[in-house]
């Protein structure tokens, strides 16, 4: 609304991620303005059966020349602007044109008619003056130039009288328009600050609680993720368990599969563990890149242990999806320093598919027990 507002430092801000808070503060400006149009529009056109009382017929009919001649098109022009064009500057200037021919007109008018008309017209100028100035929308820049040409046009006509030489009369008049447009333009400047500071405040606290959503979508993220490998960590597996749980409707097909790195005490032994957490982090990443993304869920179940919760899934596709990661990791050729030339680093999975009336917790459970018989018979295996 204010040029305080759309400086270019905070516009600047806006680009770096905070809310368009000016965008929305220029919606309200062309709302007020349009308002505005339309209420001297109105205003203009009833002032008419005025007009037809106070002059008489010659006069009338320069004064409808005047307001729908001058004062109409250019208020029409003004609302045409705000509603269907971008040009907001130019409808600003149009607008602030239209409130000086109004003022303009009135106080003609008000010289070709008799008392106790006259008066009257030059005070609604008067009033015309003080509220464009401070309820126009227009900005501030074009508003000054508004308001002095506006009460500059009020003391030429008043003093003059529309006479030569002037008649030098209404000084009174005079006086009151200048210290009415000192008053409304000094009203409208406090007034913009207000709002600018209103707005910065708005902004800063927009910036602020978008930087704490970021911090607690960061933490919460931190919190439910392995450091290690960047699988999800036992805690929000134990999360997903509660919300399993918790829920009235069952979930079918919920598959559990756990994972566990064959032989990894001896391998942490002979290779040390940072080569561990290498080979751990590959392993990793070599089971994200065989499960679906956008559903099935890979976590760290401890150590050396990994869980993969797999939904949508019958028995004969989870074993699919089981063999499929167990030839991944093989196929990784991790070199195992513990076993001898040409081992390499394998795993034993052990799969299970919820029953109707089991939950995520049963299905782990019992794919868990499968790791340790799949273990017993030999590693580098599946068993269901």
């Amino acid at each position: 609304m204010i040029d305080i507002v759309t400086d270019r430092p905070s516009r600047a801000r806006d680009r770096r991620g905070a809310p368009n808070v000016v965008v929305s503060d220029e919606n309200r400006n062309r709302g007020t303005q349009q308002r505005s149009l339309i209420a001297n529009l109105m205003l203009n056109l009833l002032a008419i059966s005025i007009d037809l009382i106070a002059l008489d017929a010659v006069h009338f009919a320069n004064a409808l020349a005047l307001r729908l001649g001058v004062v109409m098109p250019l208020g029409l022009l003004g609302l045409s602007l705000l509603l269907w064009s971008n040009k907001r500057m130019l409808a600003s200037a149009v607008h602030a044109a239209m409130i000086f021919a109004f003022v303009a007109a009135v106080v003609t008018i008000g010289q070709w008619a008799n008392e106790p008309y006259a008066s009257r017209y030059l005070m609604v100028a008067l009033f015309l003056i003080f509220c464009a100035t401070l309820l126009s929308g227009v900005p501030w820049r074009i508003t000054v130039v508004m308001t002095t040409a506006a009460t500059a046009v009020y003391v030429a006509i008043t003093i003059s009288g529309l006479t030569w030489p002037p008649a030098m009369r209404n000084l009174d008049l005079v006086v009151c328009s200048v210290v009415a447009g000192w008053m409304a333009l000094r009203g409208r400047r406090r007034k913009d600050q207000q709002i600018a500071e209103l707005t910065e405040i708005r902004r800063n606290d927009a910036l602020l609680k978008q930087s704490l959503r970021q911090a607690n979508e960061a933490l919460a993220e931190l919190s439910n993720t392995d450091p290690l490998t960047g699988a999800f960590n036992r805690r929000y597996l134990d999360e997903l368990i509660d919300q399993d749980e918790a829920s009235l409707v069952p979930l079918l097909g919920q598959g559990a599969l756990m994972i566990d790195v064959d032989h990894f005490k001896l391998f942490n032994d002979h290779g040390g563990h940072a080569a561990g957490d290498v080979c751990l982090q590959q392993i990793v990443a070599a089971i994200r890149l065989n499960v679906r993304p956008s559903c099935d869920i890979v976590v760290r179940y401890g150590g050396e242990e990994f869980a993969v919760v797999l939904p949508g899934m019958d028995e004969p596709n989870l074993m699919k999806a089981a063999e499929r990661l167990c030839r991944a990791v093989s196929d990784l050729g991790i070199p195992h320093p513990a076993l001898g030339p040409g081992r390499v680093v394998t795993v034993s999975i052990g799969a299970a598919i919820a029953q109707p009336d089991e939950g995520l917790s049963d299905a782990i459970l019992r794919a868990d027990q499968s790791l340790y018989r799949a273990k017993r018979s030999g590693r580098n295996r599946v068993l269901a």
